[in-house]
């Protein structure tokens, strides 16, 4: 008998379902009505771009080249893995790792596939799956459940059962164009997060001006007096974990905030995007601080033995403080596509020593999970009458939907992305000099829509949308 066809699996109800995932640590839980080519053979069609799967949390993304002869052109055969700690679940609990349960990205098409799911794991869902025999039938749902550890629970309601029926006659909220959330505590679909969001972020809004602050580890605020402490401040009044873990910030949202003279956006500062650590070059293989020595210079403001590297660094242009040009290798702009599986973003020097760079896996790996969806919103600071600096939070905010990576690379290859370092060594001639780390992506505000298919303009007093 296979898993999902005994008496219990027929007969069991969402609201047991969604208990029994939580018991096992869900805290979310994404639908999936199966296609008739969703099955072992074809791979389950995710959707079309990584990045519309933010919610699904997956290990690190590693490129590929497919095998097959099918196609002489390279590009053809590119494609990405990321693996995803699958366990199937029973009804009674019993759990079914699956270890080569992955997502591919074939950028090509492009299209995101579910495989792997069976193999090595002792679950029975041939019936259900294999195209010889019930894998093309209708009715058939596919319930991942997510744990904070990364752990997705799987289970398939076949066409004959009690939660097939239900699911079908169940108001659910859709999050893509194949997806759907259940909210885990009342049993149907999550509420709209986009206007929860928006209406957490008026309240803040009409705060006014607040003192700044950062939430500590113990999620207690603290007062916070640097005048960098813009983010900071917005995170804690969003009671946003500082854990650093790279994940959407509010209800699934990437949360940025950038400064202003006036509101509502006047004077607008640029806007770091990710600041992700270089996984190739002199940086990774003889370290960060032989990476400053080489290709940095003596701080300009005389501080003594310090050395920094800094600088705007755009696609194709010397910049004249490192000497390093930023090169995007391995991707197409005009016809806005990858042709390398190992293509990266190198910074080389004037004869082509790769002295950083930033593999296009790790990139779209982050992308997928910070950028999926983002909200933008215009901050004003000043100094307070007792000391420190306080923050204002503007009405007018941008939300960012519907991305993918070869959009990122586009906006680099044109100028609009740009890597502007903030790294240094200090005590450089000591034996054990300071370090210190910077590594960031920013694009002028002005510059967002080359980032989003999407980027609507929201004021939040009126709730008034402007696209």
């Amino acid at each position: 008998m296979g898993t999902y066809d005994t008496p219990e699996s027929k007969e069991i109800g969402l609201s047991a379902i969604v208990d029994l995932m939580m018991d096992a640590g869900a805290t979310k839980i994404f639908i999936k009505k199966l296609s008739p080519n969703d099955n072992s053979k074809n791979q389950p069609y995710f959707g079309h771009q990584i990045t519309d799967l933010p919610f699904i949390p997956t290990g690190k993304m590693v490129a590929s080249e497919s095998a097959s002869n099918k196609t002489k052109d390279p590009s053809r055969k590119i494609k990405y893995l990321a693996s995803i700690r699958l366990e199937w679940i029973t009804t009674t609990g019993e759990k079914y790792p699956a270890p080569d349960a992955q997502l591919i990205f074939y950028p090509q098409y492009p299209e995101v596939r579910f495989s792997g799911f069976l193999r090595g794991s002792k679950v029975n869902l041939s019936r259900w799956m294999s195209p010889d025999k019930q894998g093309r039938a209708e009715n058939r749902w596919l319930l991942l459940g997510v744990a904070e550890n990364k752990t997705v629970y799987g289970y398939l309601a076949s066409p004959e059962s009690a939660l097939s029926k239900e699911l079908e006659n169940t108001q659910l909220t859709r999050i893509t164009q194949l997806f759907f959330e259940i909210d885990v505590r009342h049993r149907y679909g999550v509420r709209d997060t986009r206007s929860a969001l928006l209406e957490k972020l008026l309240e803040i809004h009409q705060m006014g001006w607040v003192s700044g602050q950062k939430l500590g580890s113990n999620m207690i605020a603290q007062p916070y007096k640097a005048p960098n402490g813009g983010g900071y401040t917005l995170e804690s009044l969003l009671e946003i974990s500082p854990n650093g873990i790279s994940e959407p910030d509010y209800l699934g949202w990437e949360v940025k905030q950038f400064g202003v003279t006036s509101f509502p956006r006047k004077n607008a500062k640029p806007t770091t995007l990710m600041t992700p650590e270089p996984n190739g070059g002199t940086y990774t293989v003889q370290g960060a601080a032989a990476f400053v020595r080489r290709f940095g210079y003596p701080d300009k403001s005389g501080i003594p033995d310090r050395w920094n590297i800094g600088g705007i660094h755009i696609a194709n242009k010397l910049c004249t403080a490192t000497k390093l040009t930023l090169r995007v290798d391995g991707f197409n702009v005009k016809e806005h596509k990858i042709t390398k599986a190992a293509g990266a973003i190198t910074l080389v020097d004037q004869v082509d020593t790769v002295a950083a760079s930033w593999g296009f896996e790790k990139l779209m790996d982050h992308w997928k999970r910070k950028h999926s969806q983002a909200v933008y919103i215009p901050c004003m600071i000043r100094t307070g009458k007792t000391g420190g600096s306080e923050y204002c939070y503007g009405s007018n905010v941008e939300l960012g939907t519907d991305t993918n990576f070869e959009m990122f690379l586009s906006a680099m290859l044109n100028g609009y992305i740009y890597y502007d370092p903030g790294i240094k060594l200090e005590n450089a001639s000591q034996p054990k000099p300071l370090l210190k780390r910077r590594s960031q992506f920013r694009v002028k505000h002005k510059h967002l829509n080359e980032l989003y298919k999407v980027l609507d303009f929201v004021d939040l007093t009126s709730g008034v949308t402007q696209s």
